[in-house]
């Protein structure tokens, strides 16, 4: 089944497959994979596939490995662990979708020569947590207002980006598309343990609430997605997702409050403020309905207003002082803040 699996997987290729525990490494030379994946009973023959191939390996476990362990096999070239196979239905969509991201998280190899007439090894980078967490949040019109502010958002943004817009379900697919075609950044649908990573936007299903949590079970450092099951009268709630990025990550949080219906995120809003972070709102004149952005205004939790065309601007010059300096100041004078 797991096979078959990766079969269907985009973007993911299975090279070959081996037998035995000992014919792993000889496999591995020939075919030069970016990556192995093996069970525990596996383990024992990872040291002489390092010694003969370093190659980055995926565990593939009945049961989340103690940290300890993790540790102990990194040296084996075991950069990280996926669980058994769940049943059919959501789960194993969710499942899918993570077995894809972890195995996709191999790249890049960048190639590095060990000494004159060896053959190049290719040495593992692993993606370091990001600078700080951007939640942007919208409703009526919200979709359109992501495109813009993405749009202006250089590729080397430091940043991870989370996206929380009130739509339902079937729509996800279509906003992800949407938002793919508007910026350079590499966007895709949020889901348990998708990875925060700088630069690249997740975006919360339409129907179920997200926050952003530490990537558990793992010895590395790393914040990543979950669901949750807490009602909220929005979803997804910006709220939840505001208020969960404020604990994980303090002052490193911008929240982005966006044109919409009714008053979510000004709860999470406060959560960001009172956690040093920076809350940006869009302004009236560019908002199809300016509800939630008035309600966060209203509170005294803005620290910026800011036309939809400029917000981008100002959100770059806040997590890149040094590129923000290079720019003219005009393009980021703010409104006064004053409640309306």
């Amino acid at each position: 089944m797991l096979t078959r699996l990766l079969h269907a997987t985009p973007d993911v290729a299975v090279v070959g497959t081996a037998a035995s525990v000992g014919e792993l490494p000889m496999l591995a030379r020939r075919l030069r994979p970016e990556g192995v994946l093996v069970s525990e009973d596996q383990l024992p023959g990872l040291e002489q596939l390092q010694q003969q191939f370093k190659v980055p390996v995926l565990l593939y476990s009945a049961q989340p490995p103690l940290p300890g362990m993790l540790q102990e096999v990194a040296r084996l070239g075991v950069y990280d662990y996926i669980v058994s196979v769940p049943a059919v239905g959501t789960e194993l969509a969710d499942w899918t979708r993570l077995l894809r991201r972890k195995l996709l998280a191999v790249r890049p190899y960048p190639a590095v020569t060990v000494s004159s007439g060896s053959i190049p090894q290719r040495a593992r980078v692993l993606p370091l947590p990001p600078q700080g967490i951007v939640v942007i949040g919208g409703s009526t019109g919200g979709a359109p207002a992501v495109e813009t502010l993405l749009r202006t958002l250089p590729p080397n943004f430091p940043w991870a980006v989370v996206v929380a817009v009130h739509l339902p379900a079937h729509f996800t697919d279509s906003l992800v598309s949407r938002l793919r075609r508007a910026t350079n950044l590499p966007v895709a649908a949020a889901g348990n343990g998708s990875r925060l990573e700088a630069g690249h936007v997740l975006v919360a299903p339409g129907g179920r609430n997200l926050i952003v949590q530490p990537v558990t079970g793992s010895p590395w450092l790393g914040w990543e997605t979950a669901f949750v099951s807490e009602a909220s009268l929005d979803v997804p709630s910006v709220d939840i997702l505001m208020q969960s990025a404020a604990r994980l990550a303090g002052r490193s949080v911008v929240g982005v409050v966006l044109t919409g219906l009714g008053h979510d995120g000004t709860v999470g809003a406060r959560a960001v403020r009172q956690t040093g972070g920076t809350v940006l709102v869009q302004d009236e004149a560019t908002s199809a309905v300016f509800s939630m952005p008035k309600s966060v205004i209203q509170a005294g939790l803005a620290s910026e207003v800011h036309p939809l065309p400029r917000l981008g601007l100002a959100l770059t010059a806040h997590v890149q002082p040094v590129l923000a300096s290079s720019l003219s100041r005009s393009f980021f004078r703010s409104q006064p803040v004053t409640a309306q």
